[in-house]
């Protein structure tokens, strides 16, 4: 057995000592950076820029840690300088990854160079091709040097990956909407085979409220005798009054043991919506109650009792299921806006506005709730509180022609009242 030499074993225990040294010293350095960032934007930036101990390697690959809105409240020059040196440190003590490559993006895109920009974003990507927010902000910087194709080209990427992402905010036309929102189900198809019905029933839903009823069936003409596609049929058939096609469709599925009871209860669900518009009303209750039985659980039960509720014109009675139903699935703003709208018909506007402001509290980012509040906050008479989240809404969607609209009404219900 070889011996190491007392020379060897000191320097060896010198390099420990150093390398733990110089960790701790990065690691504390970077903690006061980070704190001093959290209340000094100006100065957190200024030492990233000229601190000596940042070039530290350990405490380079602490900034990995550093947030785009870190550096929020500093001024631009700092930010560049800053951004600048992190950086190029990144870039050579991380090379694989592309977090040096954003940073000196976003210092090209602020200085105004945003053909730079893209290309060195376009590294970044190279380097983690799966992060949504990446793709998102090259679509960005491709708007901003005028090419629009790929930057729809990029959100659908981004869409695919994450749906819903909105970091970094990006004002779209409907039209461009719309393309991102079907190019990214595409994608998704493509990146996630193995939930290929679940995607495909979200692309046909998309291609038949634009219109394509063709295409819609098209795409899931291969996947029929599923349940979950045969009850999306079966919901078709009865928006297009074909009531027994989709009792038809729907019955196998409620009878077939080795269905899932969700599944199953879904099925019912949907039986007793084609019953209740058949005429069959003893029918339809019936179909509620087993789907019931079946998910206790599950809000679409009583969803549907409380359709059926609302037809027979018992508003209560439908507002109590719904609220049921509510505690089933508390982030379902579709379940909130049908409660705002029954509460308000059965003249409990309090009710009706606190589940549109939860509506709006889930999602911010939809001027269309974010509207609905506010309309339903001026036929309450309540004015002020109409203004504030108007206003609010206004700062986040400054084009949204309904939010506009109530931008010239507000005045005028004012006066009037």
């Amino acid at each position: 057995m070889k011996r190491f030499s007392a020379p060897w074993l000191v320097i060896g225990a010198v390099i420990a000592v150093t390398v733990a040294v110089a960790d701790f010293v990065g690691g504390r350095s970077w903690r006061n950076i980070a704190s001093t960032l959290r209340v000094n934007p100006e100065g957190g930036a200024v030492r990233l820029a000229s601190d000596s101990v940042v070039a530290l390697p350990s405490l380079i690959v602490r900034t990995r840690r550093l947030a785009m809105n870190d550096l929020a409240g500093a001024s631009p020059d700092v930010v560049i300088s800053a951004l600048a040196r992190i950086g190029h440190m990144q870039r050579r003590w991380l090379p694989v990854d592309a977090v040096g490559f954003v940073n000196l993006s976003r210092e090209e895109f602020l200085r105004g160079r945003t053909r730079e920009s893209v290309d060195a974003l376009a590294s970044a990507l190279e380097r983690d091709s799966s992060s949504a927010y990446l793709h998102r902000l090259q679509a960005l910087f491709l708007f901003s040097v005028g090419e629009r194709v790929s930057a729809i080209s990029e959100l659908s990427i981004a869409e695919a990956i994450a749906p819903g992402l909105r970091d970094p905010e990006i004002e779209l036309t409907k039209e461009d909407e719309r393309q991102v929102r079907l190019d990214g189900l595409r994608l998704r198809l493509e990146y996630y085979p193995r939930r290929n019905t679940e995607i495909s029933l979200a692309l046909a839903r998309e291609l038949r409220a634009e219109g394509n009823e063709t295409g819609a069936r098209a795409l899931l003409a291969d996947l029929g005798g599923r349940p979950d596609v045969d009850i999306e049929i079966a919901r078709w058939a009865i928006e297009e009054g074909e009531y027994l096609e989709a009792l038809e469709l729907l019955m196998p599925i409620t009878s077939r043991r080795s269905n899932p009871r969700p599944v199953r209860a879904r099925a019912w669900s949907m039986a007793a919506v084609a019953r209740d518009l058949d005429g069959n009303g003893e029918g339809a209750v019936s179909a509620a109650r087993e789907a019931l039985r079946l998910d206790p659980d599950s809000s679409a039960p009583y969803v549907t009792l409380a359709g059926l509720a609302q037809g027979r014109g018992d508003l209560e009675g439908a507002l109590e299921h719904l609220r049921r139903a509510w505690g089933m699935d508390p982030a379902d703003t579709r379940l909130l806006t049908r409660i705002a709208s029954v509460a308000e018909q059965a003249g409990k506007q309090e009710d009706a506005l606190l589940a549109l402001e939860r509506a709006v509290e889930i999602e911010p980012n939809s001027p269309q709730l974010a509207a609905r509040l506010v309309s339903l906050q001026l036929r309450a008479g309540r004015y002020a509180e109409a203004a504030v989240a108007l206003s609010e809404s206004l700062d986040r969607h400054p084009t949204d022609p309904g939010l506009l609209s109530l931008a010239d009404r507000l005045p005028r219900e004012v006066g009037i009242r």
